[in-house]
């Protein structure tokens, strides 16, 4: 296992955040999101980020990967669907998210992308499986429910799984801290396990895979 820690190496850019123009989301819920996709606004709001640059970073983390030419690559979570700008062209995506007006949004702003409606028992097979922030709410999730679909990302990869949390506390939000994160894979057979706090203060992204 290896930590990368930057926990210094934050650039100032953060300090710049856009007025946000929609409230942050108090419940996790298909019906919830639907809502919030309902205005239609900026991919960072409808992701519950605080700016452009923070959700970008966030993304980017997952793809810190041994991707190969040819792999697909699923993103629970989806939301509208940002992730399949950044991934390379000769990685297939598909996006996965429990809020049809948010999969609507995706599908209307990202047409060359594959958007389904579904939650974790709707996961497919894959190379790679990723989320980017749907396990952070206090109001509609549990902790049991993340380690449940983090296990169920990691079954439905052949190669392995990348995901977000915040590892710091927020008021309305659960956080994680690395050891349990890494307990939710204790039944795994990962060869290659990465925790890395460089790209944001608040956040944490764990990536494990099996040998190719």
């Amino acid at each position: 296992m290896s930590d990368v820690d930057g926990r210094g190496g934050v650039t100032t850019e953060e300090t710049v955040t856009p007025v946000r123009s929609t409230p942050w989301l108090t419940q996790s819920s298909p019906q919830a999101w639907d809502s919030y996709a309902s205005g239609g606004e900026a991919d960072y709001l409808i992701a519950d980020c605080g700016s452009p640059a923070s959700h970008e970073r966030r993304l980017k983390a997952l793809l810190r990967l041994p991707i190969e030419e040819g792999d697909t690559l699923l993103e629970f979570g989806c939301g509208t669907g940002r992730l399949a700008d950044l991934v390379p062209s000769v990685v297939r995506y598909e996006g996965l998210d429990w809020s049809q007006g948010v999969i609507t949004l995706a599908r209307q702003r990202r047409p060359h992308g594959a958007f389904q409606c579904g939650s974790v028992g709707e996961l497919t097979h894959h190379d790679w499986v990723v989320a980017s922030g749907p396990f952070n709410y206090a109001k509609g999730w549990s902790k049991t429910q993340t380690a449940e679909a983090v296990s169920a990302m990691w079954d439905a990869s052949t190669r392995g799984i990348a995901l977000t949390v915040l590892c710091t506390p927020a008021d309305g939000r659960l956080h994680y801290d690395g050891n349990e994160l890494i307990s939710f894979l204790a039944a795994c057979d990962w060869s290659h396990l990465e925790l890395d706090r460089s790209y944001l203060p608040n956040d944490m992204c764990l990536r494990a895979w099996r040998e190719s």
